[in-house]
């Protein structure tokens, strides 16, 4: 197996796949890129040559891309340079490129826990040309050996740990940015040439600590025939965010919010959630929606599991067992069980003095009815029809609910499905609409 690593490439461009992600692996790491063709203009791609820092701000953009500083970009190729024309190396501009996605693979190093690529040696072990990833492709050569006009973006993570590094060595321009930070900036046209980051060294720069997850960007580009060469070695425990197109967007606020839990940090999003993920899911929902940390219960009062996530959940009255003592964390969760779930998280955070044991009915204006109504759970009709009040649910098509149903194909474009993308996108979708809102209850 191997490591996946999926990146923002939709409109990122991808999300991080609010987004499902796939099992750590010791074979490689597979990073999907953005690849962006461009044609020679003589300007920006065969233009001048320079190597140097300073082309990009220190920070990215809210759009998660690099800042370029137009006043330096215009004193090495001209006032004919704008800000439009140094957009589109990472941005689609019609006319002006071309994009493909890709996958950029690092395998096993000689050192243990390190992954590489190295465009100097194939596969085989044998001598290779260099790093062109689109030959032949979009624009195509230009009637060049390869094609050697091109962008590279990267979007994913890592989780930090003690002894984190990562090395370069390659041309042109390649900017790396931690959280937002510019950390290494090796910009300009210029040879092969190398730099590196330890994360230690950069801790208390960045305000992190081991254990903390890292956004992790990358910038790179080939504009100038003279080579293209990439070599990368690193130890980084990235952390995949594989998901569908539709949950991207949704997904990648998931990992700003902090709404998604060490379980799911390196599984497969795509796949169906169980009851015990979607307590840690819960858990993460209700510490941001009222800014406390959920306690685990003292004394475990069930047989079947000791997770820490759930013994929080139960503790904080945000799911309840099967029975007295089994909690079946391992069972599939569904649409109505979902809803249910998380109403209690808002429950929970909204009624002032909340109680344990008393029954609270949330007062709400009642949407149209389900097809299907009589499918639903009597204990579960409430809470399906206040997420559903609230846009934080919605039906299946044909005004239909399927409160029991599990994901299908036909169902993927939905969020509410019981799969694991579709449990952060209504913890999503919890924050942004019921943060700070008031909760109109009845209690018995």
């Amino acid at each position: 197996m191997r490591r996946k690593i999926t990146v923002a490439l939709l409109s990122l461009a991808m999300v991080l796949s609010m987004l499902p992600m796939s099992a750590v692996a010791a074979d490689n790491v597979t990073l999907d890129i953005t690849v962006r063709d461009f044609k020679a203009d003589g300007l920006l791609f065969e233009g001048e040559i320079y190597d140097g820092e300073g082309l990009v701000q220190k920070t990215l953009g809210t759009d998660k891309k690099p800042v370029f500083v137009l006043a330096r970009w215009q004193e090495i190729y001209g006032s004919a340079v704008t800000q439009d024309m140094l957009k589109s190396f990472f941005n689609d501009v019609t006319g002006k490129n071309m994009r493909t996605e890709k996958e950029l693979t690092m395998s096993a190093a000689q050192e243990a826990g390190y992954y590489e690529i190295n465009s100097d040696i194939d596969a085989q072990g044998n001598p290779a040309s260099g790093f062109f990833p689109i030959d032949n492709e979009l624009f195509g050569n230009e009637g060049n050996e390869h094609n050697f006009h091109f962008s590279v973006e990267v979007h994913t993570r890592f989780k930090y740990v003690q002894g984190a590094t990562f090395e370069f060595n390659g041309d042109d321009d390649f900017w790396i940015f931690f959280n937002g930070q510019l950390v290494l900036d090796l910009g300009g046209v210029h040879s092969n040439i190398g730099g590196s980051v330890s994360v230690d060294e950069l801790a208390g720069q960045l305000g992190i600590k081991p254990g903390d997850t890292i956004t992790f960007d990358m910038f790179y580009m080939e504009r100038h025939l003279d080579g293209s060469n990439l070599r990368m070695k690193t130890n980084f425990e990235f952390l995949n965010l594989q998901a569908s197109a539709w949950a991207t967007e949704n997904l990648q606020k998931a990992s700003d919010m902090g709404l998604i839990p060490d379980v799911l940090m390196t599984a497969d999003l795509t796949k169906s959630i169980t009851r015990a993920e979607f307590a840690a899911v819960c858990v993460k929902t209700y510490e941001n929606l009222s800014g406390l940390k959920a306690i685990p219960a003292v004394v475990n009062p069930f047989k079947d599991t000791a997770d820490v996530e759930v013994l929080k959940a139960y503790n904080t009255g945000l799911m309840a067992g099967v029975s007295a003592d089994k909690f079946d964390p391992d069972k599939i969760l569904n649409r109505e069980q979902a809803a249910t779930a998380l109403t209690n998280v808002f429950k929970r955070v909204a009624i002032p003095n909340w109680q344990s044991g008393v029954s609270y009915t949330l007062n709400f204006t009642m949407p149209a009815k389900f097809s299907d109504d009589d499918k639903i759970s009597s204990w579960a009709k409430d809470p399906v029809y206040f997420m559903v009040s609230n846009g934080i649910i919605s039906g299946m098509g044909n005004n239909t609910f399927a409160p029991r149903n599990t994901t299908t194909a036909q169902e993927a474009q939905h969020y509410a499905d019981a799969t694991r993308e579709q449990a952060l996108v209504i913890a999503v979708k919890m924050v942004e609409n019921l943060k700070g809102k008031a909760a109109d209850y009845t209690a018995k």
